[in-house]
């Protein structure tokens, strides 16, 4: 995989054009938005100086004969109404309004498409896709509940004789009894990637990382949201990286099998890309397939009107992410003793 060196002078004389051109676009977008809260509240501004100067002082000086009362009121309600529409009609029609629509859709056309076919032109990438319920759900990592799953831009791929996939995901469940009261739980919300090999790993191995798992504990004690359930993934593996074991909990059912798998070299990888995340990182190994999510909460492909392009961090960000996993998953095919020809079981 090229170096982050060469992601950045691509950007640097490849997408400059496009990426000030988007910025131009989002400013334009921006300021229509201003201006359509600005007119917005306006009409609301005008019917309440109405009630005030017009409608209240009719009422006191009319006595009980409140219909004219009534009549001015629904006058200036219409008034109001009929000023409002005419508005968004004429806002509709102003420059800025096309760039807003337009904006993300052009941000990934323009940008993320091309660095899709920098990495490898043989890549697809599918804007509207995402990992499915059960891409989530065969990890073994998260209980199997009634999950809300959405999510976009996700990367199709193949480097040799793995095949794996790239998307943007957010999992959340409303659970049956909170006592917090403010909506669904955020089960995950990050980078999602699945990648799969031609063999199987000799045993199944869960990483998890220590603080989620404490939230986790703490939060089932009090409600149904027992997301992660440890006693279902195997003994507890005390890996060889004393700088891994602060940071994660990993989880087998055969340890001295996990040992062959979690060698330093991996474990310097995966603690290397909590390091730079930030984020909880999420690794189930099982079957032929290796899943890692990345809970950063972020969504790397859509531009906000907020976001300067003028910072493209969040493109070098996605890009070191991708490095990252891919470095992961080269480890792992070196790796001959960790592998077999048998299919596993969760029963």
């Amino acid at each position: 995989m090229k170096t982050l060196a060469e992601f950045n002078t691509f950007v640097d004389q490849q997408l400059d054009a496009q990426l000030q051109q988007l910025e131009k676009q989002r400013k334009a977008g921006q300021a229509w938005v201003r201006r359509m809260r600005i007119l917005g509240i306006m009409p609301v501004v005008i019917f309440f100086i109405f009630l005030m100067w017009v409608v209240i002082p009719r009422q006191e000086s009319s006595g009980t004969n409140s219909l004219s009362v009534f009549l001015i009121l629904g006058a200036g309600i219409i008034i109001t109404l009929g000023l409002s529409f005419a508005l968004r009609r004429y806002m509709a029609k102003q420059k800025g309004m096309q760039e807003m629509v337009d904006y993300k859709q052009d941000f990934k056309n323009k940008v993320i498409q091309p660095i899709i076919r920098f990495i490898d032109p043989a890549f697809t990438y599918q804007p509207l896709n995402h990992a499915s319920y059960e891409e989530f759900t065969e990890s073994g990592l998260f209980a199997n509940k009634e999950y809300n799953i959405t999510g976009n831009d996700q990367v199709f791929g193949k480097t040799g004789d793995l095949s794996f996939q790239w998307c943007d995901l957010k999992v959340t469940h409303m659970p049956t009894v909170t006592l917090r009261g403010l909506g669904p739980d955020v089960i995950f919300e990050g980078t999602y990637f699945v990648a799969e090999f031609p063999r199987y790993f000799n045993t199944p191995v869960y990483i998890i990382p220590r603080i989620t798992m404490m939230q986790n504990l703490a939060s089932a004690a009090q409600t149904d949201t027992d997301y992660i359930e440890t006693w279902n993934l195997g003994k507890k593996v005390t890996a060889a990286d004393a700088a891994f074991n602060k940071v994660f909990m990993a989880y087998a059912k055969d340890a001295d099998e996990a040992q062959q798998l979690l060698t330093v070299p991996l474990l310097e990888k995966i603690t290397r890309l909590q390091e730079r995340s930030q984020a909880p990182v999420f690794i189930s190994f099982y079957n032929n397939r290796i899943y890692i999510g990345i809970s950063h909460g972020e969504d790397y492909f859509e531009a906000g009107l907020e976001d300067s392009l003028t910072d493209r961090r969040m493109l070098t960000n996605f890009y070191v992410d991708f490095a990252g996993l891919l470095e992961i998953v080269d480890d792992l095919r070196q790796n001959g003793n960790i592998w077999t020809s048998i299919a596993l079981s969760r029963s």
